[in-house]
């Protein structure tokens, strides 16, 4: 008789591994996003990157054994996957390329990475419930962040730098924290889901790159870069976090391991990229870290 397979262990020493090479990727997209934008439109970073993500996906699934569950998807499985994807990776990524296209990459870093607070606001307003008196201080400081980037250190005045850029920036914070919310629900395993949602995405891409998005010809930087984008952001790096959070016997001690990964991403912009580190960068992103702590802190306690 098959017995059923025995519950994840629970391993502090992988947990970090898994979780510090998470990290140490993520740190390096953004730099990778900006590179990769000199030689490709932002569609057409994300129609490759995606297409690699969708094969590595699915290698992963048929690595692990579970390539039946994509097989066998139901019908109401793949719907999801058609609304989900268009939100992520579609929408997301268009909107977070976009705004890498435009503005600084420290810039569009430190205004994505305000994400845990448009989810903490959306949550609020889905489900109700007023922010409490420690949200509202961590949004306060967040969003002081925010503005101090935004207006690129000009903070007495209504003028950014290019309130495009910082638009689509904070979109694609909206566009995370819907697909997020939606997700909590979503029964589907999470590798499986994120399968299937791209690969509704590529031929949804691969008609706006035909119509719109500046063709399928790049040079082999932009071939290069994208596959690094779609290995690194998407693909294999969100294998890696749920297998820390798999082994890790407090998931909330390896979470907050994410927040080395603007920091480190904010130096090696610098480094490999070129970009001067401007001022207000380095004032703002410590803010958005430091609100995002808070909002964090109140968290664990909650669950504590």
């Amino acid at each position: 008789m098959q017995t059923a397979p025995p519950p994840p262990s629970r391993d502090s020493a992988k947990a970090v591994a898994c979780g510090l090479a998470a990290v140490a990727l993520w740190a390096t997209v953004g730099s990778a996003f900006k590179l990769t934008l000199r030689h490709a439109t932002p569609i057409q970073l994300l129609f490759y990157a995606a297409l690699v993500s969708a094969v590595l996906l699915v290698v992963i699934l048929a690595c692990r054994g579970e390539i039946g569950h994509l097989i066998a998807g139901s019908p109401e499985s793949w719907r999801r996957a058609a609304l989900l994807g268009l939100v992520n990776p579609v929408a997301y990524y268009l909107l977070l390329f976009a705004a890498y296209d435009r503005l600084p990459a420290q810039e569009a870093l430190a205004l994505n990475y305000s994400w845990p607070l448009m989810l903490m606001l959306l949550g609020s307003v889905v489900q109700r419930q007023w922010p409490g008196g420690r949200d509202i201080v961590a949004g306060s400081i967040c969003y002081a962040g925010i503005w101090c980037v935004a207006t690129r250190g000009d903070v007495f005045s209504l003028r950014f730098g290019d309130p495009l850029g910082v638009g689509l920036a904070l979109a694609s914070t909206v566009a995370w924290a819907v697909s997020w919310i939606a997700g909590r629900s979503d029964p589907r395993p999470p590798v499986v889901a994120l399968s299937q949602n791209f690969l509704i995405a590529v031929p949804v891409l691969a008609v706006v790159v035909a119509v719109k998005g500046g063709g399928f010809v790049v040079d082999g930087y932009a071939l290069m870069g994208s596959a690094y984008v779609g290995a690194f952001e998407m693909g294999v790096t969100f294998v890696l976090w749920l297998l820390a959070l798999r082994y890790a016997t407090n998931p909330a001690a390896v979470g907050n391991l994410s927040f080395l990964s603007p920091v480190a991403s904010l130096f090696l912009i610098h480094l490999v990229v070129g970009e001067p580190l401007k001022t207000s960068t380095l004032a703002g992103l410590p803010l958005i870290l430091a609100g995002l702590v808070i909002q964090n802190w109140k968290g664990r306690r909650g669950r504590g």
